[in-house]
């Protein structure tokens, strides 16, 4: 077994999503916004305290080619020595976002990911790839889409089909 693998089973996909790191209705409309929205977001819970370095870096991310995987999903990502813990945010917004998604759509699931650059490259990865995992389970995806309190995230990441 791989230490990333070994990594993930110590600290279960769903404990890396606390509560005060959803957004169960994001307001903004446009790429940006929505990324400003989330990175404000963690400034206001003590997450980040560069807002504007954190913007740059995904701005910087997305100018590469959009992180919009498609099926409705994105996961905007940076690594920076500015960034302590390895931190993720969800965020929903019901109606859709404009976020150059792969396949055009409109994406309305957004799974932010940020990490220190010098360390947790292993779990950073392992994350990623077990969200692409469920992301491609049909059923998974239709409750992400519909998701709507801490709770049932936290049901449908720990494997219960909400």
């Amino acid at each position: 077994m791989s230490t990333r693998q070994e990594e993930m089973e110590s600290k279960k996909l769903a404990s890396f999503f606390e509560e005060d790191l959803c957004i169960f209705s994001l307001r903004s409309k446009k790429k940006i916004s929505v990324l400003q929205e989330m990175v404000r977001h963690l400034a206001g819970v003590g997450r980040i305290s560069d807002e504007r370095f954190i913007m740059e870096m995904l701005k910087n991310r997305e100018s590469l080619g959009s992180t919009g995987l498609g099926m409705g999903v994105a996961f905007p990502h940076g690594r920076s020595l500015a960034i302590k813990d390895l931190t993720v945010l969800f965020a929903r917004s019901a109606s859709g976002v404009e976020f150059e998604a792969q396949d055009g759509e409109p994406t309305k699931i957004f799974f932010l990911i940020l990490a220190p650059s010098d360390r947790g490259a292993d779990t950073y990865l392992a994350l990623l790839s077990e969200l692409i995992g469920i992301i491609q389970k049909p059923k998974k995806l239709e409750s992400l889409l519909a998701v709507k309190d801490h709770a049932s995230l936290i049901g449908i990441l720990g494997g219960e089909e909400s």
